[in-house]
């Protein structure tokens, strides 16, 4: 049985991505950035992608697609720790509270079988997600909630996220999480040796002396090794926007390619050669955790995987 989705604030793709090699079909991905459609449609040629204002979407623009899944990563800046904290009354919200409110109009026969959201730790505290569990609970959802972070899936970068997961038919029980022995972070670097890494990535020597006690950098050498949360800011803000890694000769950025395989996206996942390297870490900081998405799925039974799902590692 094939299960159409649509993939809301789709971004450049993470959740297209995870279902490769499952019985999710993609029929529609809608986002508003040019940049992330851009990417998107570069790397998933075969899915039908819309550039579309969700704050203005209507019921029939989303029920065009015929969807069965229903998949949001709504933005997550009023929920965030370093945001303000406006929760429903920022105005990022309001494409979220426009699909909410459509949904609260949607006859039972309109609504989607399944429906699955992502958003940062905070959002457990919102009012939107109060108002989003009363209204699939009204319209007779099952519901499961649940944080995840990749590292417990032994991928060496921490990204934990809130996870919720519905379904008017039915849901698996909870998988149990148990931390998983994490995959050495070299395994995901273009290389530590200097040899073929730009110089744009490097850390200049005065930036280092001046802020560098203040920089989590990171050793590949290391076992135990692994990033904090890349955010869109990476690039941009010196601090709290994501690690950095000691190499030959001294210090470096991640490259956008190699903090998309942590997130593991698949190894033919390309950037435009045209993009410049502040919009690609814009982009892939905006991302899904592949690897985290493809558990969540789990708790859909009619999510079927028919073959192994590969990720861009090095070696």
């Amino acid at each position: 049985m094939t299960i159409r989705a649509l993939e809301l604030f789709c971004g450049i793709g993470g959740f297209a991505a995870a279902t490769a090699g499952t019985n999710i079909r993609v029929a529609g991905a809608v986002d508003q950035s040019p940049a992330a459609l851009e990417v998107y449609r570069q790397n998933f040629p075969g899915h039908d992608a819309w550039q579309l204002n969700l704050e203005n979407v209507t019921a029939e623009e989303l029920q065009v697609f015929g969807a069965d899944f229903w998949w949001l990563s709504p933005p997550c800046q009023p929920y965030t720790v370093r945001g303000a904290g406006r929760d429903a009354a920022d105005p990022r919200a309001l494409s979220f509270r426009r699909i909410l409110d459509i949904m609260t109009r949607m006859n039972g026969d309109s609504l989607p079988l399944h429906l699955a959201l992502e958003n940062v730790e905070g959002f457990t505290r919102s009012e939107m997600r109060k108002r989003l569990v009363d209204l699939l609970s009204l319209r007779g959802f099952r519901i499961q909630e649940c944080m995840l972070c990749p590292t417990e899936l032994g991928v060496p970068m921490r990204r934990p996220r809130y996870y919720l997961m519905a379904s008017r038919l039915r849901l698996s029980p909870p998988v149990v999480i148990v931390d998983m022995p994490l995959r050495p972070l070299g395994d995901y670097l273009d290389g530590c040796d200097g040899n073929g890494i730009p110089d744009e990535l490097h850390v200049a020597g005065d930036v280092l002396a001046r802020f560098g006690k203040g920089f989590r950098i990171v050793d590949p050498k290391d076992p135990l090794a692994y990033t904090t949360c890349f955010t869109s800011g990476y690039g941009r803000s010196l601090m709290h926007a994501g690690s950095y890694l000691r190499c030959a000769g001294g210090v470096r950025r991640f490259a956008p390619e190699e903090i998309a395989r942590l997130l593991h996206f698949p190894e033919e996942f390309r950037f435009p050669d045209r993009m410049t390297l502040r919009k690609k870490w814009h982009l892939v900081g905006n991302s899904l955790s592949v690897a985290a998405v493809r558990k969540v799925l789990e708790a859909f039974p009619d999510v079927q995987s028919h073959k192994p799902q590969t990720t861009s590692l090095k070696g």
